[in-house]
């Protein structure tokens, strides 16, 4: 049996809170283990991307769970050439661990190369290698994902590697990389079903990735976390270095993966006992007098032992407060997220994250954990709130000032207004717009050297810009009849779904916490305000406009 060295007591699974119930009236955690298998041959990018993005949803969702989970978890590679063949090309990357950064670490470590990819003998090496969980109330999950045929092992079947696995209570998911109507998806097909498990068949390049107006927030506070963190012993340093370098690999990939590690950082199963004195101390048995000072930052060496818990108390505050601002973005982001898979989810097709979390939610349900309902969507906490919503009720009757096109009288088609597409690919994602401004002249709103009048409503209406031509129906063409199309040379976009609306509003100069009298807001597509007020991604690309934080389209 293999396991991580970093693995710590369950207590380590719980997070510190202000003010902590008995511990005689705390349920002790409920263990969770997961072992992730991924295939990682030479076509299998995209799979391993989708798992560095992904971990964190996944753990977000155990974070929800009651009663209070203790997770752990593993992590195996298959169809490697570079892995012996003695093991069939599998390796154990790491053990069952509560290190959430080591898996991280692992996952960012990895590489493909084609090899052979023996699905039984992976399953085989997850049950015999891992040290499982002996607890009959725990919930164990073995995820296996890849591309080629699950049959090709000669040494084992998948019938008996399955039947080990519902023997020692293994509920075995299975993840095809590909198209239901392969071939190779019945064998797959068949993983999850001899072993209770739950088949889903992706698309391993159609990673989902939803941007919302929380993730910036989110990523900031994530950084700011990181300062609470109190390292000791011999390696405390090198883990806590390896926490930011998970934080800067994640943000690597896009600002919604950061935002999710930063709502994990936030949960009861995000904890770093074995390096960082704050959930150290939140064990009972550990003695903080039995530190070694010199193995501490250099600052708090000549500290005494009641003067070190004191400012670990302090830490412990600070990381408390940070937790609850992360909970309560984090909420609103979530159900942003929510309404937009749920939409998404039309199509039929699904992605890794669907795929594990449709089987966590089930399997969990299945063992007795309970999850709270889906947040829902609400506005942000803003004074501004109520000030924005009339600003932009009817706005679509303000003058389009993107112009509209001129149609010969005879022409009985309602053609589709002028977009334009934002070249602040940042701040609004290349999106394609139409601009409506309350108060204009023709489709001047700008006058050179003349500030906005109090109460000037500016609407940005943001589409998803599809490349080409348009040649079935989106959002866009259902609202106008027509998609709007932008055009730049011979490169093409047309408007698909709404993606929200960016706006801003004229009050006084003097009132307070706006930008010289301008409120910035986002409204999302269902209409909910995201944010008012000064928003911080808003006045730094509108403080440098030359027109009193306005840029003229001519």
């Amino acid at each position: 049996m293999i396991q991580s060295p970093l693995l710590s007591s369950l207590a380590l699974a719980s997070v510190l809170t202000a003010q902590a119930p008995p511990a005689s009236m705390v349920a002790p955690p409920r263990p969770i283990d997961l072992a992730i298998c991924l295939d990682i041959s030479g076509s299998m990018d995209g799979l391993l991307n989708a798992a560095r993005q992904n971990l964190w949803a996944v753990v977000n969702e155990m974070a929800t769970l009651k009663p209070a989970p203790a997770l752990r978890v593993a992590l195996l590679t298959y169809g490697c050439s570079a892995h012996s063949a003695d093991s069939g090309w599998v390796k154990l990357e790491t053990g069952f661990t509560t290190d959430l950064d080591l898996v991280s670490q692992k996952l960012f470590e990895l590489t493909t190369n084609g090899g052979e990819e023996y699905v039984a003998r992976v399953v085989r090496g997850a049950i015999d290698q891992l040290e499982w969980s002996p607890d009959g109330k725990a919930l164990k999950l073995l995820f296996v994902a890849g591309n080629e045929a699950a049959t090709q092992d000669p040494k084992f079947t998948v019938p008996s590697a399955c039947a080990d696995a519902i023997r020692q209570g293994i509920v075995v998911n299975s993840i095809y990389c590909g198209s239901l109507q392969d071939e190779e998806a019945s064998g797959w097909r068949e993983v999850a079903k001899l072993a209770d498990g739950r088949f889903a068949a992706i698309e391993q390049d159609a990673n989902v990735v939803v941007v919302t107006p929380f993730d910036e927030q989110l990523a900031a506070l994530s950084a700011t976390i990181n300062t609470t963190y109190v390292p000791y012993g011999a390696e405390g340093t090198v883990w806590a270095e390896n926490q930011v370098r998970q934080d800067s690999n994640v943000a690597g990939l896009n600002g919604a993966a950061a935002a999710q590690r930063c709502q994990t950082k936030a949960s009861g199963l995000y904890s770093n006992g074995h390096w960082d004195l704050v959930d150290a101390c939140s064990d009972p048995k550990f003695v903080l007098a039995d530190v070694d000072k010199k193995l501490l930052p250099e600052a708090l060496r000549a500290l005494g032992t009641e003067e070190l818990r004191q400012y670990v108390e302090t830490q412990t505050k600070k990381r408390n407060e940070l937790k609850q601002q992360i909970d309560k973005l984090g909420q609103q982001r979530d159900a942003h997220v929510q309404a937009e898979l749920k939409r998404r989810a039309a199509s039929g097709e699904k992605v890794f994250e669907q795929a594990v979390l449709e089987a966590v939610r089930e399997q969990a349900a299945a063992k007795g954990f309970e999850r709270p309902a889906p947040p829902k969507a609400k506005d942000c906490d803003s004074p501004f709130v109520p000030i924005v919503k009339e600003a932009v009720r009817n706005y679509e009757q303000f003058s389009l000032v993107t112009g509209a096109p001129r149609v010969a009288p005879e022409d009985c088609r309602m053609p589709a207004p002028f977009a334009r597409r934002s070249t602040a690919e940042k701040e609004h994602g290349g999106k394609l717009y139409l601009l409506y401004a309350r108060h204009a002249d023709g489709l001047r709103y700008v006058q050179p050297g003349v500030a906005a009048q109090v109460g000037q409503t500016l609407v940005k209406q943001a589409w998803t810009a599809v490349a080409g031509e348009p040649h079935a129906a989106t959002e866009a063409s259902r609202r106008y009849l027509a998609a709007p199309v932008v055009r730049d040379g011979e490169t093409v976009w047309h408007a698909g779904d709404a993606a929200g609306l960016f706006v801003m509003h004229k009050l006084d100069a003097r009132t307070p916490d706006t930008d010289q009298g301008w409120v910035y807001a986002t409204i999302d597509r269902d209409g909910i305000v995201t944010a008012a007020g000064r928003v911080a991604s808003c006045i730094r690309c509108h403080e440098n406009a030359d027109e009193d934080r306005r840029f003229g389209l001519r």
